[in-house]
């Protein structure tokens, strides 16, 4: 998650709260196979140097990263539990110091 560590401040905190979301949501037990499949792809487009719109292309770079977790985070809605919110909305407080 280093990108994310880089990059927090462009991506913005909602933005931020959503990628943590989704790693926790990834990372828990209670997730189905395919939505954890679903996941997957979009923490490694996300992840990925290899981009439809390179990331240095300030400011349109993170367009495509963050409608892809964007859709990924809305369609994974039904599965995030009142603490996987919490523990999101924590880590992308400790990252922005707030």
């Amino acid at each position: 998650m280093k990108k994310l560590g880089r990059f927090a401040g462009r991506l913005g905190k909602p933005v931020v709260r959503q990628l943590y979301a989704l790693y926790y949501l990834w990372e828990s037990e209670h997730t189905p196979k395919r939505a954890k499949m679903i996941i997957v792809g979009a923490l490694v487009y996300f992840l990925s140097p290899i981009d439809s719109i390179p990331d240095l292309l300030i400011p349109f770079g993170f367009s495509d990263d963050i409608a892809v977790i964007a859709l990924v985070y809305s369609q994974m809605k039904n599965y995030l539990t009142e603490d996987i919110q919490e523990k999101a909305r924590q880590a992308a407080d400790k990252l922005f110091g707030s």
